[in-house]
């Protein structure tokens, strides 16, 4: 399900991996309704794509859920809110991969978030009413509004 409004997209998703297409679909279409930097999407875009692949893979033990992902466009930049009801799950508490030598590949996991940490200005994480709320900013240069 999509909403729309005049800086803002609400899209809902099912918990299934093939859903994460619409929320990028949302996002290239509020990036080119507000001309938002291409360095800025493929950033956000990278940190969508994790954050909301690890809430499919993780927040549930089975079962029907939705995903809640609002897109929105402000005066320096862009805020994406993820919104779940599963295990809660703080990020900003995911320790730092370990570091690897040169030459070796890193262990898997664990990489995501610190690679979402790199990409974003800032990350928020709050628990309320049994949901999730990872808030996820990045400041961004947009063209002056007609």
């Amino acid at each position: 399900m999509l909403r729309s409004h005049d800086n803002s997209i609400l899209v809902t998703i099912a918990n299934e991996r093939a859903e994460i297409a619409g929320v990028v679909e949302a996002l290239h279409t509020i990036g080119t309704t507000h001309g938002i930097p291409s360095e800025a999407l493929v950033a956000l875009q990278v940190s969508i794509d994790e954050v909301v692949s690890n809430v499919i893979k993780y927040a549930w033990n089975g079962g029907a859920h939705q995903v809640h992902v609002r897109i929105s466009v402000l005066g320096d930049g862009v805020e994406v809110e993820v919104v779940d009801d599963g295990e809660p799950f703080n990020p900003l508490d995911a320790p730092p991969p370990p570091p690897s030598t040169p030459g070796e590949r890193p262990a898997p996991g664990g990489i995501g978030i610190h690679m979402v940490r790199q990409l974003m200005d800032g990350i928020e994480y709050a628990r309320n009413a049994g949901r999730n709320h990872t808030v996820l900013t990045k400041r961004c240069a947009l063209p002056a509004r007609r």
